[in-house]
C-alpha cells in the first residue's frame, strides 16, 4: 500500500508542477504576448486549440486534483473527523480547496473564454460587413481580457496552493 502511496505521491507532484508551468506560462508571457500582437493573435489561438493546449492543461490539472484527493484521504485515514483540527489537516485541506478553485476557474471561464473568442474571431475573418466584424471583434477582445484576468487569478491561486502543500508536513 506504502508503493501506491508514492507513486500517486510522485505523479501528484510532477501533474501539479506541470499545471504551475502551464498556468504562470500562459498567465504572464503568452495571453500577454497575444494581446500584443493584436489580430495575429488570432492564429496563435487557433494553432493551440488544434493542438489541444486546453485538453492536455485540463487533463493535468483534472489528474492533479484527483491524485491529491486521494493523498489527502490517505494522510486523514479516510476523511476522520478526529482529525480535522490537526494543523497540516488544514493546511493540506486549504491547498487542496484552492487547487480545486483554480481547477474549476480554469475550466468554467478561461478554457470557454478562450475557445469562444477563437469562434467569433472565425467569424469575423468570414465577415465581409466590416461593421460586423469590427463589432465580432470587441467581443472577441472582451473574452480575451477576461480570460487573461482570470488566468492571472489560477495563476496565483496555484502559487498559494503549492505553497500550502510545500508547507503541510511542517506545520
Amino acid at each position: 500500500m506504502i508503493q501506491m502511496f508514492l507513486v500517486v505521491r510522485v505523479f501528484h507532484v510532477l501533474f501539479g508542477a506541470a499545471w504551475l508551468g502551464a498556468a504562470v506560462f500562459n498567465a504572464f508571457f503568452l495571453m500577454p504576448a497575444m494581446q500584443e500582437a493584436g489580430p495575429d493573435a488570432g492564429k496563435v489561438m487557433a494553432a493551440l486549440m488544434r493542438r489541444k493546449l486546453p485538453t492536455f492543461v485540463a487533463s493535468i490539472s483534472g489528474l492533479t486534483v484527483l491524485s491529491g484527493l486521494y493523498l489527502y484521504w490517505r494522510f486523514t485515514n479516510g476523511f476522520d473527523p478526529a482529525l480535522r483540527g490537526s494543523r497540516s489537516v488544514m493546511v493540506f485541506g486549504t491547498g487542496g480547496v484552492l487547487g480545486m478553485t483554480a481547477a474549476n476557474l480554469a475550466v468554467s471561464v478561461v478554457t470557454r473564454s478562450m475557445k469562444r473568442a477563437v469562434q467569433i474571431m472565425g467569424q469575423a475573418a468570414s465577415t465581409a460587413d466590416t461593421t460586423a466584424r469590427a463589432a465580432l471583434m470587441d467581443r472577441a477582445a472582451v473574452l480575451r481580457h477576461r480570460a487573461r484576468v482570470f488566468a492571472s487569478i489560477v495563476a496565483v491561486l496555484l502559487i498559494l496552493t503549492i505553497m500550502a502543500m510545500a508547507a503541510g508536513h511542517y506545520v
